[in-house]
């Protein structure tokens, strides 16, 4: 194996653990998300934001790597996929299926992250109205009747 594919194929590996820990912290913050426990989703996020910067790091440096092979392909690394450097090159094959594995989880625990952040934040919607309901507006809707919607659930009256 060339030195530029051995490079490659460990920055990919090395892409895979950093993913590997991406995934856990994703799946801690969905237990904060369910607990509501903020300072923990706080500090979650922080933690991601260290890992972004090293597979930031990574990225450009795998960028290099592909670029080199490129030409040697004859093709420039924007069209290079890892599937295809995995046909020329199969010892990528383990790799790629570990990458492809780990995304893959990854992307679903963070979709499940991203519906339980919409449902709190509904929640929080719903919330802040039922505190600020007024039952007489400062403008009228223009489709709206007089005494259309009244009949509300309210937390708190503001009148005086």
């Amino acid at each position: 194996m060339s030195e530029v594919l051995y490079n490659l194929n460990e920055n990919l590996k090395q892409q895979v653990k950093l993913y590997e820990e991406f995934n856990n912290l994703e799946r801690d913050k969905q237990k904060a998300l369910l607990e509501s426990n903020l300072q923990e989703i706080e500090a979650i996020t922080a933690q991601e934001e260290l890992l972004m910067i090293e597979v930031s790091r990574l990225e450009k440096e795998r960028f290099l790597w592909a670029e080199q092979i490129g030409r040697d392909l004859g093709k420039t690394p924007e069209d290079l996929t890892l599937a295809e450097l995995a046909e020329y090159f199969p010892v990528l094959d383990g790799v790629r299926n570990d990458l492809d594995r780990v995304v893959g989880r990854l992307q679903k625990t963070h979709e499940i992250n991203a519906q339980l952040l919409e449902q709190a934040m509904k929640i929080v919607e719903f919330t802040v109205g039922m505190l600020t309901y007024q039952e007489k507006n400062t403008y009228k809707h223009p489709n709206r009747k007089e005494n259309e919607g009244n009949g509300k659930l309210h937390l708190m009256d503001w009148r005086i």
